[in-house]
């Protein structure tokens, strides 16, 4: 290369990944109880945080014996606490939550979460692994609540 030759420096841009997460999820909403938990999460790194778009969804059997599907879509922002191959992680993040099937009330409540995590990469085969808690409280003065504990796959 000669000497004052010069290049514009090749910006780069985020990369997103997509994790598909399952798990359980401890809820207290209509009754107290488990019931398994799937999610989608869509990861974007940003300058310091990670933003996560996510849908999740559960049905679970409420104290009346009846079963609504509820879908969770929400968005967090994480701090990834190192960035090496394993790479815990907490959130915090605000979203819906929605029924959307089984008996009336379909109720659609306002609910916050925190997570707290760990992402570990494996760089050969270009898949990773996650580990995830995200406890949630639902509607005005988190008056139903739900601990989810998931696994997943991240591509």
């Amino acid at each position: 290369m000669l000497a004052g030759t010069s290049r514009p420096a090749d910006a780069q841009l985020p990369i997103p990944s997509v994790s598909l997460m399952g798990g359980v999820s401890q809820f207290d909403l209509s009754g107290t109880g488990t019931a398994p938990f799937g999610a989608v999460r869509l990861q974007i790194p940003l300058v310091f945080v990670i933003a996560e778009g996510s849908l999740g969804v559960f049905r679970p059997k409420e104290q009346d014996g009846r079963q609504r599907t509820y879908i969770i879509p929400e968005a967090q922002l994480q701090w990834q606490i190192l960035p090496f191959l394993v790479k815990p992680y907490l959130g915090l993040g605000a979203g819906v939550f929605r029924a959307v099937s089984g008996p009336e009330p379909h109720r659609s409540e306002f609910t916050g979460s925190a997570s707290a995590g760990v992402r570990v990469a494996v760089p050969v085969i270009g898949v990773g692994f996650r580990g995830e808690l995200r406890v949630r409280g639902i509607g005005s003065g988190f008056n139903g609540s739900a601990a989810e504990w998931t696994v997943g796959v991240t591509w």
